[in-house]
């Protein structure tokens, strides 16, 4: 791929995105362009199992909106905004997990890019998170009104955005933003071992679970609820589902991802 602002890899099952825009990851059209090619290889590679999205650039994993192309506020920024949209609906619908390794500050659609994540893992040492859009007399565009106050809760997620505070590693762990903090010599091979784990897990009944919690926080329970038995009905004529109880049964370890030699599995998807 003929990518500009970002690199991508394939480490142990896992699609590692490393953001790497100096000095401060900055986000804009060359960051879309590069994440749309990797959601399209993603979409065609059964080999990739997880999602790990981390940073080159020391200090930050992204500061967010490059304010640069926001000099001259016209329709074209408007223009963009759907197409932001649709790449961070698309990296949370992905029917894998996905890891934010939050290597330094993560500020505006930088956090916003995290919040998408299943996962966040945040630099004990340099990380800090927050929505400051507020001091530029903006709001956050991405998405982080309803992402960050399902995460933290209405009063938390009010609190940072209309202030436009600033939380450290411990505040963000208090709160739920992140799921654990680790020092930066850590972080980062911390990060890919957990999405390596997650990546030998049964990563279609992991898609499923995802596909249920977003509907039901979109619909609310009931329709949440009608998606679980939806889910349940698929799932549970899946390959992995026949590993898993077969595995318990004879106690083995389950391997989970193999095809079946006879297809059942393309059979039961149909």
């Amino acid at each position: 791929m003929n990518l500009k602002v970002l690199d991508y890899e394939v480490e142990r099952r896992v699609g590692v995105v490393t953001l790497n825009h100096p000095p401060v990851n900055a986000l804009g059209v060359p960051f879309l362009e590069d994440f749309e090619r990797i959601l399209d290889l993603l979409q065609g590679s059964g080999d990739t199992r997880a999602l790990l999205i981390r940073s080159a650039c020391p200090g930050f994993f992204s500061a967010g909106d490059d304010l640069e192309s926001l000099r001259d506020l016209d329709e074209r920024v408007l223009d963009m905004l759907p197409r932001a949209h649709a790449v961070l609906d698309a990296i949370e619908a992905l029917p894998m997990p996905t890891v934010a390794c939050v290597n330094g500050q993560a500020l505006g659609g930088g956090l916003e890019l995290a919040l998408v994540c299943d996962f966040r893992f945040l630099d004990r040492d340099t990380g800090r998170m927050g929505l400051p859009e507020i001091r530029l007399g903006m709001i956050p565009a991405l998405g982080g009104t309803q992402r960050l106050t399902q995460i933290v809760g209405r009063a938390k997620g009010l609190e940072m955005m209309i202030k436009g505070r600033l939380v450290d590693p411990d505040e963000a762990l208090d709160c739920g933003l992140v799921n654990a903090t680790k020092p930066t010599e850590e972080l980062e091979g911390w990060s890919l071992d957990f999405a390596a784990r997650l990546a030998q897990q049964a990563t279609e009944a992991i898609a499923h679970i995802k596909r249920c919690v977003h509907v039901g926080l979109a619909e609310g329970a009931a329709a949440g609820m009608a998606a679980e038995r939806q889910a349940f009905r698929q799932n549970i004529l899946t390959n992995d589902a026949r590993e898993g109880v077969a595995a318990f049964l004879e106690g083995r370890k389950p391997v989970f991802g193999e095809e079946p030699a006879d297809g059942a599995q393309e059979e039961s998807r149909e």
